[in-house]
């Protein structure tokens, strides 16, 4: 879209003749970051300032200070906020100095000169991967396929934090705490020792140590050319690529103290070993770098690494070191074919188990979100574990199958157990523990919408939430969040909460009524009551259920408990159940309307669905990357998502292309900028 159509679009919200205004009072206008202050710049500091200056930065915008970080691009999603107020006529705020409709025009059109119609084509730049260390799901993997051994050693680390790309493996979070090298160097003697037992009693111990400490004991090899084979070998595995000279050197210099300070060998090789689990080597992906300003490919070596952790969450395997040894990995064809391999081998699961689960934040329940077991017995660990299953083998079900990103929202099948089928689908065609593939007739329960883990989720305890399911969808779903809620919105009024008789619905209504709220729930509510008919824990119901207050016992139902409050003189209270048909009627922002979720899912799938497959892209793309998505990332997302466009927007060409994609087989020497 040109700019002309896209101001002639945005304005068609506006007073009639202001699209010929908007032309005129911009003239020239091109898709250029301009040279010195922005010619926004005054604007801002006239009419927003006062809100959104370095003093006050309201709802948590500094846009002075956003106004010199050029190009305005760079911050595409606060100025895309600042472009919809505009427009909307919300901002400034009544009581503030107004700008002509001239002059509020003219900051529109020029924001979306420079953000809509940025010029792409003028960077060059796949981003820089910097230092990071392993995450602890990335730790117990690794040492899982180093030695060859289920460890679980990262329990005893410190939670993780969630980086800005919303991962547990965005470089923004990852760094190398005191307290948690403590923990480093506290497990790295347990972990030789577990995976390298003196007596090998099972048969992953006794693999564990033919892989670790017998290399190199052909015969006729002497002790020291053994020893140099060992721990070359596993210096490479560890640090994911050959050994220098030098660190190879200070091995067999370790290894010859032990044994001058009385160690047996194997002892002194365990000693070596321990030592390389709490290198920065090992404990880090770090990779090679280049001076100058130019783009350049990542090494064979560090494009294995990326590939591994990116579908497995652990380090390459030897196929891979051996295909990045021979210097063939990045040829089009192997890569094509090492992919397919890696995702169909259990270790990808973790895309399902890690990326999915993030992104979709499902693996809260059963921490997070949960009930009391006494008062709701059904509501069991294992059920809990079999929802978060559920979805993270539908997840890879599609990945694996090849199958077009619209089948998160209308799949005709999904993964149970006879726990989840009975407890919350109401189905009785299921039996036993095992998670098994079953077709669903129901076009209201395909799809993660209708899966009990995202429902619950998205859900307060015992009670549904409109407005969590409505943020869910535009945020989570369609990457499109509404604005954080002002200071002043507050919260649903407590006497209105205590109102019995009323749906949360009419509560919700009565709440947003409140212009300062309407303007965002009038966004986000209409999407969850359409959800309405799916409880708090993914069962469905045709209508609420509850109690309401009367005032004797003959009008109080008798299956009723009488409660009875302690007061300086008893009080009863009388309560009796009560019905009242859901209302699901719903609508997107943009007017759509529809009635339940399936007319939910397929009004997103008409009119959101590009939205739909951009984040998607977006999210695998950050996670693959292991940062954020920047503005010179944009390139690289379109491409993707054009090469998905043809064919059939289908996962495994999701995959594919991103590892084929110019940030994750480059990268650039960061900047003064950038750092």
């Amino acid at each position: 879209m040109n700019i002309m159509h896209r101001l002639i679009y945005r304005a068609s919200v506006t007073p009639a003749g202001c699209v010929l205004t908007l032309l005129l009072c911009v003239p020239g206008v091109q898709a250029q970051v301009p040279e010195g202050p922005h010619v926004i710049g005054s604007s801002i500091q006239q009419y927003c300032s006062g809100c959104h200056g370095p003093q006050t930065q309201t709802a948590g915008m500094d846009l002075i200070a956003l106004v010199g970080d050029l190009p305005l691009v760079k911050n595409r999603e606060t100025w895309g906020r600042v472009m919809e107020v505009l427009e909307e006529r919300r901002m400034p705020p009544p009581a503030a100095p107004q700008p002509t409709e001239e002059v509020r025009m003219e900051m529109l059109a020029i924001l979306i000169r420079d953000i809509d119609e940025f010029d792409y084509s003028t960077i060059d730049d796949p981003g820089f991967e910097p230092m990071r260390r392993l995450t602890h799901d990335e730790y117990d993997n690794t040492t899982r396929d180093l030695f060859g051994v289920e460890l679980d050693l990262a329990g005893r680390f410190p939670d993780e934090l969630i980086g800005s790309s919303g991962f547990e493996n965005s470089s923004n979070t990852l760094f190398l705490q005191p307290s948690l090298m403590e923990r480093y160097i506290a497990v790295a003697e347990r972990a030789v020792a577990m995976a390298l037992p003196e007596v090998a009693t099972t048969d992953s111990h006794r693999v564990a140590r033919a892989r670790t400490l017998l290399p190199g004991r052909e015969q006729g090899v002497s002790d020291a050319e053994a020893t140099s084979q060992i721990l070359a070998q596993f210096l490479r595995r560890a640090y994911r690529r050959p050994p220098d000279a030098a660190e190879l050197r200070r091995a067999l210099v370790q290894y010859d103290a032990g044994r001058s300070g009385g160690l047996a060998h194997e002892a002194a090789v365990k000693q070596v070993i321990q030592g390389v689990l709490i290198s920065p080597k090992f404990l880090l992906r770090v990779e090679g770098g280049q001076t100058g300003g130019d783009p350049y490919p990542v090494t064979d070596w560090e494009l294995a690494s990326r590939l591994s952790y990116f579908l497995w969450a652990s380090m390459p395997d030897e196929e891979l070191f051996g295909l990045a040894e021979a210097g063939t990995l990045r040829e089009p064809a192997v890569l094509e074919a090492q992919v397919q391999r890696m995702l169909a081998d259990p270790r990808a699961e973790t895309l399902g188990e890690l990326f999915a689960a993030q992104w979709l934040g499902f693996q809260h329940v059963g921490t997070r979100i949960w009930l009391d077991p006494i008062d709701n017995p059904w509501c069991t660990a294992s059920l809990m574990t079999a929802m978060r299953e559920e979805t993270s083998m539908f997840f890879m079900s599609l990945v694996r199958g090849d199958r077009p990103i619209r089948t998160l929202l209308d799949a005709d099948y999904t993964y149970v157990n006879e726990e989840l089928a009975r407890t919350l689908y109401g189905r009785d065609d299921v039996f036993g523990d095992e998670m098994r593939r079953v077709s669903i007739e129901d076009p209201n329960r395909g799809g993660l919408l209708g899966q009990a883990s995202i429902l619950a989720l998205t859900s307060n305890y015992k009670d549904t939430s409109p407005v969590k399911r409505g943020h869910y969808v535009l945020d989570t779903l369609l990457g499109t969040p509404p604005p954080p809620p002002p200071p002043n919105a507050g919260i649903l009024n407590e006497d209105v909460a205590d109102l019995r008789g009323l749906s949360f619905r009419e509560k919700l209504e009565m709440h947003s009524k409140n212009e300062t709220c309407r303007v965002c729930h009038s966004k986000i509510d209409p999407i969850g009551f359409s959800l309405e008919n799916f409880d708090y824990f993914g069962r469905w119901r045709d209508d609420y259920r509850f109690r309401v207050r009367v005032d004797g016992p003959d009008e109080a139902n008798e299956t009723v408990q009488i409660d009875t409050e302690t007061s300086p003189d008893p009080v009863f209270r009388y309560y009796k159940n009560t019905s009242r048909s859901i209302v699901a009627a719903g609508a997107l922002p943009d007017g759509t309307s529809f009635v339940g979720p399936a007319a939910l899912k397929q009004a997103l799938l008409e009119t959101r669905y590009d939205d739909v497959v951009r984040q998607v892209v977006s999210k695998m793309l950050s996670y693959a990357l292991g940062r954020q998505l920047d503005y010179y990332d944009e390139p690289a997302l379109r491409r993707i998502i054009v090469r998905l466009r043809e064919n059939d927007d289908r996962f495994g060409t999701l995959v594919q292309a991103i590892v084929e994609s110019y940030p994750f087989q480059y990268k650039k020497a960061p900047t003064e900028e950038t750092n």
